[in-house]
């Protein structure tokens, strides 16, 4: 089955990161093709590496061209999919353009990886796709959320339910796995004095995932007594901007290490001894999230999207925005013993192997692929199907 793939671009991030599990535990990737609105980023080795095959449009961020519109039409038309799959709200409304320009029954798949829990703090543009998004999100097949929550809030926003399907983010458990030793690897490789406790921030940079909020926290924290590391790292933190310098300098010269966005995060997520996820809005399934558990590193999490459901009881779940009592949860977690917070991610890895394994994510795309090119007038699938549920896997298989 051929299947391309719509996405805005191939930078490190979670959707993105997704779209390249999926396709690296595909049996046949050269059946795979994977469309870059922009140009790709990083992301797009890994994919081409596997055999499949990577396009792009080459658009420059922005309005779409009618160039672009040209091109996408008749790259469609070229390959032949057998199912139109897009990512996110740009590569959503990509495939449902193509199906319309080729007066095509290909049938179209969107995927959705952001909560809504107020449009009003979104852009004035991802704000317009939202509304252009909502009048059209009857036409495709079906629309895959990767949390509940999502689901939610975009139904509640005039999203259309029938076509509702929760597939939650899928991890490999033998890549991400404890590993004793890595702590010296976060050493070396971030040049973090040994002694202290390390507590990692991944995301890239973006109001929404909260880098201020928890460079406060850590203020608050330090300044109560808690000794610990904090190390940011994430696409735009090589070099901080004005305000976020501002915060680091008041912590305590020495306790912060930022960089920039690595594709080596397996090998030294191990490492670190809490993972701390501060966002304040727009997250439904965070990746790393389930990374770190599977890494049996316990984590701290703001109450944003499905974060709460995941986490569970192998670390803590806080308000958004809310650095006093993000502040409060650090301290709480720096007090627990070594083994204490080992027992909590271990815990954490159980339930990521009990409820999100990659192989068993992946099927529930595969049969999706199925059932819709099996429908090839666009039908949408049976809406009674619900989404996953927090507890054992079977249902995922």
């Amino acid at each position: 089955m051929k299947i391309l793939h719509v996405i805005t671009g191939l930078n490190v991030g979670g959707a993105e990161n997704m779209l390249a599990k999926l396709i690296e535990k595909d049996p046949r990737p050269q059946t795979q093709h994977v469309l870059s609105l922009l140009k790709p980023g990083p992301l797009a080795e890994r994919i081409t590496a596997t055999g499949a095959t990577v396009h792009t449009l080459g658009m420059e961020r922005g309005l779409p061209t009618i160039a672009a519109a040209r091109r996408l039409t008749k790259l469609v038309r070229e390959i032949g999919p057998d199912v139109l799959h897009g990512w996110m709200y740009h590569g959503n409304l990509a495939v449902t353009y193509a199906q319309f320009a080729n007066r095509s029954a290909i049938p179209t798949i969107w995927n959705i990886r952001h909560s809504l829990e107020d449009a009003r703090r979104e852009t004035l543009r991802t704000r317009a796709l939202l509304a252009i998004s909502r009048r059209l999100s009857h036409r495709p097949s079906a629309i895959v959320y990767n949390s509940a929550a999502s689901a939610a809030q975009h139904e509640a926003y005039g999203f259309s339910a029938a076509q509702r399907i929760v597939i939650p983010n899928g991890f490999d458990c033998s890549l991400f796995r404890p590993d004793p030793e890595a702590s010296e690897k976060v050493e070396a490789l971030f040049g973090i004095p040994p002694g202290r406790p390390v507590m990692g921030c991944i995301a890239r940079l973006h109001p929404m995932k909260g880098h201020a909020n928890l460079l406060a926290a850590a203020t608050i924290a330090m300044q109560r007594g808690s000794d610990f590391h904090l190390l940011m790292v994430g696409h735009g933190l090589a070099e901080p901007p004005n305000d976020l310098q501002e915060l680091i300098a008041n912590l305590p010269s020495g306790r912060v290490t930022t960089c920039d966005a690595r594709l080596d995060v397996a090998e030294w997520l191990p490492g670190i001894d809490i993972l701390a996820v501060p966002s304040g809005w727009g997250e439904a399934f965070p990746n790393v999230i389930g990374e770190a558990l599977s890494c049996g590193v316990p984590v701290i999490s703001t109450d944003v999207g499905d974060s709460s459901a995941i986490v569970g009881p192998a670390g803590e779940i806080v308000s958004p925005e809310d650095p006093e009592t993000l502040a409060g949860a650090i301290s709480r977690m720096l007090e627990l013993s070594r083994d204490e917070r080992s027992r909590l991610g271990l815990a954490g890895r159980d339930r990521v192997v009990d409820n999100y394994s990659l192989d068993a994510i992946t099927q529930r795309y595969e049969d999706l692929y199925r059932e819709v090119s099996s429908k090839r007038g666009n039908r949408a699938p049976n809406p009674n199907r619900q989404e996953h549920p927090v507890g054992k896997s079977n249902t995922l298989s």
